[in-house]
């Protein structure tokens, strides 16, 4: 399972549950995005990865634990649409998720972002790991 292909199943597993914010993949040019949904938005990007240690010898097999950012834009901070709930409630509906061929969802950290204009931004971090086994050439 490749980067891309998880994080638009995160997307749709947070789309299927939010039908009332923008849930989308992080923007291309995230300086230039402007909230203009009414309530808010959910942006969910790829944060990096780390690879365990191997002693194979021959055939390279590692785990890779990945992490993903669920950044939530919202325009309060307290009501029921707002960053607090939001977050709680990502953190409810993705924490044990289970996509084929990886561990579960784990969450690990929330951070505050950045308040600007009424524009609340809040991020919420959760890791998966997936295996990292080297191709084998056909002799």
């Amino acid at each position: 399972m490749n980067i891309r292909e998880i994080e638009n199943l995160i997307v749709e597993k947070l789309q299927q549950n939010f039908s009332d914010f923008q849930v989308i993949g992080f923007p291309e040019k995230p300086q230039e995005y402007i909230l203009l949904h009414p309530i808010g938005a959910i942006l969910v990007h790829y944060r990096g990865g780390s690879y365990s240690s191997t002693n194979s010898i021959n055939f390279l097999s590692q785990d890779k634990k990945m992490e993903f950012g669920v950044t939530v834009v919202t325009r309060n901070l307290r009501s029921n649409s707002g960053s607090y709930e939001t977050l709680d409630k990502i953190k409810n509906i993705l924490c044990g998720y289970k996509i084929a061929g990886c561990t579960k969802l784990t969450p690990t950290k929330e951070n505050f972002i950045s308040e600007q204009n009424g524009i609340w931004q809040y991020e919420i971090l959760f890791t998966l790991t997936t295996p990292s086994i080297e191709e084998m050439e056909e002799i």
